[in-house]
């Protein structure tokens, strides 16, 4: 996923921040797919936009809260959300739902498959990176990419003088990774 954002934690702590980018790259990656289902059961592209708006605002509404907790993928909240809106308002115009729930089910498997698959191709790509840099540097670009921690907190835990030294050993890193190999 390219753009500002590179994670789900990344794009939740955007959206609590009502970040309008965050909510451009849920229209990007997430809202396809939403289309794809709503318009295979008796809907068209208008209807489409309105689930996804509504989508929207059940996330305004959620994410924010102290108690949330994202406990599948961000793709699969999304598609979670749009189509039970999308099912429930099926229901209540009293027009039929071409595909029954076992073909739901099967897309959403399908959608989380391929959604894992995607996420073991990216794991490996990092093991391999990974395994190509220093230790020093795994743990810097780990607790800056996969936990997620800020750069402020960086240069505390691990004892640069300033933010400056620690955004420059970032970059360092970044650049030993791209070229494989241990010289910094």
């Amino acid at each position: 996923m390219s753009g500002k954002y590179q994670s789900d934690v990344e794009i939740l702590n955007a959206l609590k921040c009502n970040d309008s980018q965050a909510y451009a790259i849920l229209y990007r990656y997430h809202y396809p797919s939403v289309a794809n289902f709503i318009i295979k059961n008796n809907g068209c592209e208008d209807d489409a936009k309105d689930i996804f708006q509504e989508t929207l605002l059940v996330i305004l509404e959620k994410v924010p809260k102290e108690d949330f907790q994202l406990t599948s993928t961000l793709k699969t909240y999304i598609f979670a959300i749009s189509s039970n809106l999308w099912l429930k308002r099926l229901r209540d115009t009293n027009k039929t739902v071409r595909t029954d729930v076992d073909v739901y089910e099967k897309y959403l498997a399908d959608y989380e498959e391929v959604e894992n698959e995607i996420h073991v191709q990216n794991a490996n790509r990092a093991l391999n990176v990974f395994q190509r840099i220093t230790n020093k540097c795994v743990t810097l670009l780990r607790a800056i990419f996969y936990n997620g921690q800020d750069i402020d907190s960086i240069t505390k835990e691990f004892g640069y003088t300033n933010k400056h030294n620690a955004q420059n050993q970032k970059f360092k890193c970044l650049e030993q990774a791209r070229r494989g190999s241990y010289n910094l």
